[in-house]
């Protein structure tokens, strides 16, 4: 059928790594949470295929969130998310204050919902113009993720809230 057709598969083609930089944190004692993790911009890239951190061609951030996996049915959340680029200074990314666990559930709080989080913008501005590059791998090598917050109820053994930066890298692929 695609003789018929005169298609082609363009070589080479970009295929969208999707490299979710994540830090889920349980709710310790019942009621706070403090967790880091840091990350290898190439090493995450490599974990996909050790071939592609060397045919990145772009990096960008699609989203930023918070979220809770499994969420208590009543309660709420307050707290920060941070980064650190290449062991500089620790900078606030975001903090939120008394967020409905209802509404942390599912995909949680993108940073574009600014009604529930308070985002600093001048740190979401570096941190993208840090992370996104539009011809290879960003300047930036590693980024640590940090957050720390409370809950207003004491909560179940076992519950977790996220920061994810959902980033993504373009890698050329050919035959």
């Amino acid at each position: 059928m695609l003789l018929g057709f005169n298609c082609k598969i363009v070589d080479p083609f970009l295929i969208a790594l999707n490299l979710p930089l994540e830090v889920c944190a349980g709710v310790n004692a019942g009621n706070s949470w403090n967790e880091q993790e840091t990350f290898n911009i190439r090493d995450e890239i490599a974990k996909v295929s050790t071939s592609y951190p060397d045919q990145i061609k772009a990096t960008r951030v699609s989203d930023i969130s918070v979220y809770m996996p499994n969420p208590p049915t009543s309660g709420s959340g307050s707290g920060s998310v941070s980064y650190r680029l290449d062991g500089q200074a620790l900078v606030t990314l975001f903090t939120f204050t008394n967020v409905p666990f209802d509404s942390l559930r599912g995909n949680g709080i993108s940073y574009s919902n600014t009604t529930l989080i308070q985002f600093n913008r001048a740190a979401l501005t570096a941190l993208i113009a840090a992370l996104e590059s539009p011809s290879g791998l960003p300047a930036t090598a590693t980024i640590t993720v940090v957050t720390i917050g409370t809950t207003t109820v004491t909560v179940p053994q076992g519950t977790q809230i996220c920061a994810k930066i959902l980033y993504q890298a373009d890698a050329e692929i050919s035959s």
